[in-house]
This record gives structure tokens, sequence and C-alpha cells, in this order.
């Protein structure tokens, strides 16, 4: 049987390789990137998923990838930061109902699916951590981070100050979906 990494990244080459929505030579050179980056740190739980947003921003960070990172839910209705890369952010999410109430990372989680926006200004109930941050924040980009049992328990979020490319979003859903499956996060992974 092959070791877990070389699983991870062969099965990513093919998704990339056949996306529905063909990326251009350079976006899939960047993917690969990524997915080998994150390979490298397969060994660790811990050090895989914290390290997820720093590989991220290592290969994006030129096309507008201002700031990346991963809130993880804890007791009550809160998410808390607990892995980034870019500048300082809001450290801490509250929720303040259902879906469309508290920012896209809640969505994200409450609904269990990826969430994309090319305006992040306009998304129901947007929290902008921008002033904090100094970013110019336009794009938003979210995936749920599933646990064993496929219970959403985290978020990775993408704040980005250009346009996503239209395959983006495709291959961080595919990515993240991937990673969860083969190297499910527990909230104790993120503590």
């Amino acid at each position: 049987m092959r070791p877990m990494p070389d699983v991870f990244i062969s099965w990513m080459e093919r998704a990339i390789d056949l996306a529905a929505t063909p990326s251009p030579p350079v976006r899939c050179d960047e993917y690969r990137a990524i997915v080998n980056g994150i390979a490298a740190d397969w060994s660790d739980d811990a050090a895989l998923w914290k390290g997820v947003p720093r590989v991220i921003e290592s290969v994006l960070a030129p096309r507008g990838w201002a700031w990346n990172g991963i809130y993880a839910r804890q007791t009550g209705d809160v998410l808390q930061l607990v892995a980034a890369a870019g500048p300082l952010v809001c450290g801490t999410l509250e929720r303040t109902g259902g879906p469309g109430t508290s920012g896209m990372c809640w969505d994200a989680l409450l609904l269990n699916h990826t969430l994309v926006t090319r305006d992040v200004k306009r998304w129901p109930g947007y929290v902008s951590c921008d002033g904090e941050s100094g970013l110019a924040t336009q794009a938003g980009l979210v995936c749920p981070l599933r646990d064993a049992s496929g219970q959403p328990i985290a978020v990775w979020d993408l704040d980005c100050t250009q346009d996503l490319a239209p395959e983006d979003p495709a291959f961080c859903d595919r990515l993240f979906a991937t990673l969860c499956a083969l190297r499910p996060p527990s909230l104790a992974t993120f503590s």
C-alpha cells in the first residue's frame, strides 16, 4: 500500500488535471506547489493543519491571496482563529443567528459546504476585519473542515484583494475535502 502523502498527491494531481474548468498551466503549477507543500508536513496532524495557511500564502500571495487561516469551533457559538498567514485579523467570530447573519465562515460551517463571493462586502452578515488587518478585501472563499464523521468543526477562510480565478473555488473545495477524508482533523488537532 502506498504511503498516504503519495495517495494525497496522486489524487490531487488527477483532480487538477481532470478539473471540469481547466486551469491555465501556471495556475496548475501553483496548485501542485500547494499540494506538495502540504504533503511535506504529513507526518504530524497539528503541523499539517496549522501549516496549510503558510503553504498557501507562500504560493498565492502574489495573486492577492493576502490572508488565509483556519477558525475552529469552540464551546458555544464562537469560531477561534487557530492558524493563519498574513496580517492580523479577527481572532474570534461569534455567531449571532442562522445562515446569513454571522458572515461567510459561520455560513460555511452551518451549511457544510464551500462558499465563494466576488464581493465580500455584499455577503449577508459580513464580518469585516479589514480595519484591524489593513487589507482591502474584495473576494472571499471559505471551505468547511470536517472531522472523521463528516461533521464540520472548522473552516479555512481566504481574504483576497483581487478577483479569484474561476477555477480557485473548485480547487480549494477538492483540496480540503481530500485532506479531511485522508487526514481528518479533530478539535484536539487545533488546540
